[in-house]
Parts: C-alpha cells; structure tokens; sequence
C-alpha cells in the first residue's frame, strides 16, 4: 500500500484538511516500513505551519483511526511522533460538552481548576472542560470523567499522557481528590539527596515520606 492507497482507504480521506493531510503524509515517508521513523514536533510544526498542529495529529487518531503514536523522544529531546502501521484501529471520535453542561461543571466545582486549585474564568486561556481518562486511553464522555481543569494543567496533563502506559485510574492527573493534587517543591539537593537514601533503606515512596513530613508538621503547629 502506497500514500495514495492509505490517504484513500480513510474513512474521511476527502474531507482531510491540509493540516491533517501534511501530517500524515510526513510521519508516511519516515521510513519504507512500520513503524515508521519517530518525528520530532518541530518538523510537523514547521511542515504543517500550525502552532496547533498536535490537536489535528490527536484527531486523527481518535476520530479517524489512525494508527498514530506519540511520546517524548529522547535521541530527538522533544516529543515525537509515528504511523505505527497503515491499519486502521477503532475510533473513539471527541465529544464537546454542550454549553448548559460545561458551565454546570465549572459552576458545580466553582471554577476551580481540578489540579493545581487555581480559581479561574472559563475560557481558551482559563477553565477548560477535561476528560479525566483520556479518549486515546478508552475514555467515555460520560459526565462522570469529566473535570474542569486550566490551560496550564491541560498542557501538561497531555505530555504527561503521551507514551504512558499506566492505569488511569491511579493517576493523579485524572483523578486528583482521591490520588492527590501534583505539584512542584523547591526541594535543596542535600534533603533530596537524604530523603532518597531514607526511601532506599525504609523500601517506601519518596512520595509517601513527604506526604508524611508535612503531616507531622502540620500535627505540631
């Protein structure tokens, strides 16, 4: 099967943008077998001339069924992507909350970000409607894996999805009031250093013992 072939044999291969057209025919031509060549989210943003380019790539593979991969590569130092073979898998096409039910979601949990906490007004910069198990991960649109969650969170929450393999529903990125809220310490190397050691020899989670630190001081203030 050439391009050609493939581009046809799409469900919506006439309706294909010229975004979406571009990016399935660059990940073709990187390389003469499957899976193709792993490429870097520069080339596609430079070929596509989308700053975007990665939500067409995403709907490629949810609503059409392309056999698209995507992960952080390290020979490359960026995110990457492939065409892991020319079949077509089960497309799980991407539902949008209908006004009425977005706003009771953000209203429901008071415009508070899931995440991180942050209070915030909706929008494409602000407060977005985020499904908790991703679609490329078998997640439902039910109303039950919906969460509101902004923009900054949204971003990372989709690099930390890509390429992982992990169950979804110990995630703290989809489901953060009963796993835990991520977030970022400004640790000095020597307690990193020494908590590793205390995690080694005690056989628990770097996590826990910090999660327990912060208790035993919380329980002496």
């Amino acid at each position: 099967m050439n391009l050609d072939e493939y581009l046809l044999s799409l469900p919506t291969s006439r309706r294909l943008s010229g975004a979406k057209s571009t990016i399935l025919s660059v990940l073709w031509e990187a390389g003469d077998k499957f899976p193709r060549n792993w490429v870097g989210s520069s080339v596609l943003l430079e070929a596509t001339g989308q700053k975007y380019f990665d939500r067409r790539a995403r709907e490629l593979r949810d609503e059409i069924g392309c056999d698209i991969e995507s992960k952080y590569v390290e020979d490359l130092k960026e995110h990457a992507w492939r065409l892991n073979s020319s079949k077509l898998l089960k497309a799980n096409p991407r539902y949008y909350l209908t006004a009425s039910d977005k706003s009771k979601l953000f209203e429901d949990n008071d415009f508070v970000c899931a995440t991180c906490g942050k209070k915030t007004d909706a929008g494409v910069r602000g407060l977005q409607a985020d499904h908790k198990i991703p679609l490329s991960r078998g997640g439902s649109h039910d109303m039950t894996n919906w969460q509101p969650i902004c923009n900054n969170c949204n971003v990372g929450k989709r690099r930390a999805c890509e390429g992982c393999n992990d169950e979804c529903k110990t995630c703290s990125w989809a489901f953060p009031e009963k796993i835990g809220i991520k977030t970022v310490l400004d640790l000095p190397p020597e307690l990193l250093s020494a908590l590793d050691s205390l995690s080694e020899g005690s056989q628990k989670k770097l996590n826990d013992l910090v999660i327990k630190a912060v208790y035993d001081a919380i329980a002496k203030s």
